[in-house]
């Protein structure tokens, strides 16, 4: 395949994407506190900041079974490509000048695919051409047509370049069997000559087919490789943040899965703290097609680098808790927290929380826990009443249905430290019990119906149409 025709039309389809992601991002919205926590779920497969593997692709046969569906409902556009950039030099068969060779057409059936334990990949694909041409020899000339069927078996590694943060494929064997060569001379007689050209012919289209072939693995391919974009920029919140993502180590090619290890970079300009990963120890279920694997690294990373302090606040009332219910007023207090109602009584009440530092997220065993100091200030007639902060921990699970994620929080616990009071001491256990019943009133609802809605996953119910799938936790990832 001609690597500037092919790295022109991937480029189109790269800007295309490019365009999309640039288009979309998080609006800069004050929605409760917790969504911005279990957002990260979904950001995390686009960011991190650490140069160990963070996340990694596993597929299996199943994977590759699927892919070779997909090469072949692409059909018309690997058709435009191969005709459109292959060359097809001159022959010389014994006196007989053939020359002006150009593909008429080509009819390429699924192709199969199948791993190589500690190689690569097998291609095995059966392959129909009618090449157009024409010959000379002396004084006499025409035109002809090959007809030809073969069956093309290439293996092909896959490595990863370090220096230049890309996957690289490299050509290994090529073989080429023929099923069927026929040479139409337009003429009986030339015909039957032509016969006598066939094993040539057969071993200069053989030769064109693998240099063709170890051309596309060994420059084509990774000419686009390189096209794709190796930095992304999102907008999180109130920032831009580029994200660069590249190969941690060569992809492991075993006898019934690949697993691809995977790094993604971004720079802070204040230490990220917490150590490096631990690693993923997981592959994909040979059942399913392919797995995505994500460190709780990758997730923390994400949130120290876009929810640091401040950057989450939410006020109350809000739409949900208007002025005028039972929270936004003092008489909620009444038995209580008796002292506040005695020295503001039936004034409304405002809360101002906002984060002290970025909400950092546990993986275990089918659990995720997510851990956010904040600071609560309890506010009537615009005059701090109460200040506390308080470590809000939270439980959840996750699944997964079809393209839509979803999951619950079934547990809040709050640890309270009242800093300053104007309604005298404040006993510990009884601000844990009102935290603990402020947040159960408006942040599990919240998040529940936020979960209870789920999360499509992007663009992937445009190319996959999902049977079955699973959501998992694991420890540390």
């Amino acid at each position: 395949i001609n690597a500037e025709y092919g790295k022109q039309w991937y480029q189109r389809r790269v800007r295309e994407a490019v365009v999309s992601t640039q288009s979309t991002g998080i609006p800069n919205t004050n929605t409760t506190m917790l969504r911005f926590t279990t957002l990260l779920l979904v950001l995390s497969g686009a960011t991190l900041a650490t140069d160990q593997e963070t996340f990694r692709l596993s597929f299996g046969q199943k994977g590759l079974d699927w892919f070779e569906t997909v090469v072949a409902t692409m059909e018309d556009i690997i058709k435009e490509i191969i005709m459109g950039g292959l060359v097809i030099t001159p022959m010389d068969l014994n006196g007989v000048e053939v020359t002006n060779l150009k593909m008429r057409d080509i009819e390429l059936p699924k192709p199969e695919l199948s791993i190589v334990p500690s190689k690569g990949y097998r291609l095995n694909s059966e392959l129909t051409m009618v090449i157009d041409g024409d010959w000379s020899f002396g004084f006499l000339g025409g035109d002809l047509t090959v007809n030809t069927k073969l069956n093309l078996d290439t293996v092909a590694g896959v490595d990863a370049d370090m220096k230049n943060g890309i996957f690289r494929t490299a050509a290994g064997s090529c073989d080429v069997d023929f099923i069927s060569l026929e040479i139409d001379m337009k003429n009986e007689f030339l015909n039957n000559i032509a016969k006598g050209m066939v094993e040539d012919v057969k071993e200069r289209i053989a030769g064109i087919v693998c240099k063709e072939v170890n051309t596309a693995l060994d420059t084509s391919f990774n000419d686009l490789f390189q096209a794709i974009p190796h930095e992304v920029k999102l907008h999180l919140l109130t920032r831009d943040i580029v994200f660069g993502f590249g190969p941690d180590s060569n992809p492991v090619f075993s006898s019934d899965h690949v697993d691809v290890p995977c790094r993604v970079q971004a720079q802070s300009k204040i230490p990220f703290p917490f150590a490096p990963p631990r690693g993923i120890s997981d592959s994909v279920d040979p059942e399913f097609i392919g797995c995505v694997l994500l460190s709780e690294h990758l997730v923390n990373s994400v949130s120290f680098l876009a929810l640091g302090k401040g950057a989450i606040r939410e006020n109350i009332p809000n739409k949900r808790f208007p002025i005028g219910s039972d929270l936004t007023n003092t008489a909620y207090f009444k038995k209580s927290l008796p002292q506040l109602y005695k020295a503001y009584p039936n004034k409304d009440v405002v809360y101002k929380i906002s984060n002290l530092r970025y909400p950092k997220l546990e993986f275990d065993s089918n659990l995720q826990k997510v851990d956010v100091p904040l600071r609560v200030l309890v506010q009537i007639d615009g005059a701090t009443v109460i200040n506390l902060k308080l470590s809000l921990k939270t439980r959840g699970h996750l699944n997964i249905k079809g393209n839509v994620i979803t999951g619950s929080c079934d547990k809040i616990q709050t640890k309270t430290v009242v800093v300053s009071s104007k309604i005298g001491d404040i006993d510990a256990d009884l601000a844990n019990d009102i935290m603990d019943d402020l947040f159960s009133k408006t942040i599990i609802p919240d998040v529940n119906a936020f979960f209870k809605k789920g999360f499509r996953l992007p663009c992937v119910d445009k190319i996959i149409d999902t049977k079955k799938a699973i959501a998992e936790t694991k420890d540390d990832f």
